[in-house]
């Protein structure tokens, strides 16, 4: 049940923590990844299995002596559901506790106000459930990404192009509405989160993401862990580039097509342009990797990640034509001789949010805080 997932001591978190993010690992190499004596892992992982969190596999061959048997995360244990959404859809997927897609799904809503974001949710995901024949008493938990930023108080303050939801306790209002625990995050690092869980971020420790959304945002993930600040805002991008001049935001796109007479109501119209409108993504294109050049090669040199993913809202063509054309050694100094970060695009597509924001209760229930 999951009440046996409650009350994990720091030192569980932490070994539930290496087997999440290396896979298949003996308890030597629990041991040394957790930083911990054999005879603590021994018990820990006795308690762990005992609980339904970890699952021996079968012994591994070819090695002297007594073969390992690796421990992995009992991805049937539980499931979660994360949401990211936009103005005129919102996207539903469903994760088992190793992090494993087991469903998505996509719904048009008129508004993103709270009634119309859970109707649509709770909509896809008993579909899922019931299609996958999953026991909703499983269910960890709720993620949703959010178009928006934390002040000082603790409280989220939604972009500008999202009304219904400022001044309310979102938090509050869903968890009343969904009926279940609620875990919110904003939508730069949650995407960093979904490539940190399934995309191409599973290659890195360390990593910066950035996010061309209705702002430019980001996330940072360090040693495998996302780190948020003392606020939660650490990563966001969007104070380089002011609001009233052109910005290499997917907002700032979709702004800019409207204008030029393609007639696109949200950002997955882009997908779906004429050919008449190449010309128009191409100077945006050209003009995005421009302007995160050299603020990334700053951020890059101070951070030092070891990539850098771009992601968000757009197309996986545009985000990777973008990537390409980002040229650390246009604005390299003289003598700096140090390797760069990779600019790499995305491997989930639009999807990173949703899957994202799936694993958010479960680092909330069972990872290192």
């Amino acid at each position: 049940m999951l009440r046996d997932f409650q009350d994990l001591s720091a030192s569980s978190r932490q070994v539930v923590d290496v087997v999440w993010r290396r896979g298949p690992s003996s308890r030597s190499e629990i041991a040394i990844g957790a930083g911990l004596t054999k005879p603590a892992i021994s018990q820990i992982v006795d308690d762990l299995t005992l609980r339904g969190l970890l699952t021996e596999q079968p012994a591994r061959k070819g090695q002297r002596g007594q073969p390992a048997r690796p421990l992995v995360v009992n991805g049937d244990a539980a499931f979660s559901v994360g949401v990211n959404f936009s103005h005129s859809y919102v996207e539903t997927a469903l994760i088992d506790l190793a992090g494993q897609l087991i469903g998505l799904a996509k719904s048009r809503i008129a508004s993103p106000t709270p009634e119309n974001l859970t109707y649509a949710v709770r909509s896809d995901m008993q579909k899922i459930i019931l299609h996958k024949g999953l026991d909703q008493a499983r269910l960890l938990g709720i993620g949703m990404s959010m178009p928006a930023d934390l002040n000082s108080e603790g409280r989220w303050v939604p972009h500008a192009h999202f009304p219904s939801l400022a001044g309310h306790d979102v938090k509050g209002e869903f968890e009343d509405l969904f009926g279940a625990s609620v875990v919110l995050d904003n939508d730069g690092r949650v995407c960093a989160l979904g490539e940190r869980v399934m995309g191409v971020g599973k290659a890195f420790r360390t990593f910066m993401l950035v996010h061309l959304g209705h702002g430019v945002g980001g996330g940072l993930i360090i040693d495998g862990r996302p780190y948020r600040g003392v606020i939660g805002n650490a990563g966001i991008l969007g104070q380089f580039y002011p609001y009233g001049a052109p910005r290499p935001s997917a907002l700032d796109l979709l702004e800019l097509l409207n204008t030029e007479g393609f007639k696109v109501g949200d950002f997955d119209g882009i997908a779906d342009l004429p050919s008449a409108a190449a010309s128009t993504l191409e100077r945006w294109i050209e003009r995005a990797a421009d302007q995160l050049t050299s603020d990334l090669f700053r951020v890059s040199r101070f951070f030092g990640p070891e990539a850098i993913i771009l992601a968000g809202r757009l197309p996986s063509e545009i985000l990777s034509a973008v990537a390409a054309r980002i040229d650390f050694e246009t604005v390299r100094p003289p003598r700096d001789y140090l390797p760069m970060a990779p600019v790499i695009a995305s491997s989930l597509h639009t999807t990173a949010g949703a899957v994202g924001a799936a694993s958010l209760p479960i680092y909330r229930n069972l990872l290192p805080q």
